[in-house]
């Protein structure tokens, strides 16, 4: 089972990083989705709630991976270097994990709290 899930956990890794970058661009978005609503005075708490439950997803799922490949003796990372050209610049998933659970609680305590006071 371990050589399977290992098997499972190398043939994913090409996919992390576009995973990631999807999760940046959503996150990304949430602070537009904010700064547009405080510029025009719209409430787009639904939205904002939605766009932070999606990099709250990513952060979980980032924060598990971590957890699995260490059990598995393998701590996944993210090569953020240029390979062909030797250059390493390795990221572990915990990092991105943390980084997303970060941004997910800013987009929702910032976002989320656009309740509008009626007179």
């Amino acid at each position: 089972m371990r050589d399977t899930m290992i098997d499972m956990m190398v043939m994913m890794m090409p996919l992390m990083k576009p995973f990631m970058w999807f999760a940046a661009t959503v996150a990304i978005l949430g602070l537009i989705f904010i700064i547009a609503n405080i510029a025009l005075k719209k409430d787009g708490q639904k939205a904002t709630t939605w766009i932070s439950r999606i990099v709250l997803i990513a952060a979980v799922f980032f924060l598990s991976a971590q957890a699995a490949g260490y059990f598995l003796n393998m701590p996944p990372t993210i090569n953020f270097g240029d390979s062909s050209k030797f250059e390493f610049i390795l990221v572990s998933f915990w990092q991105i994990g943390a980084a997303f659970l970060v941004a997910s609680i800013l987009l929702k305590l910032i976002g989320g709290s656009g309740k509008t006071a009626e007179a």
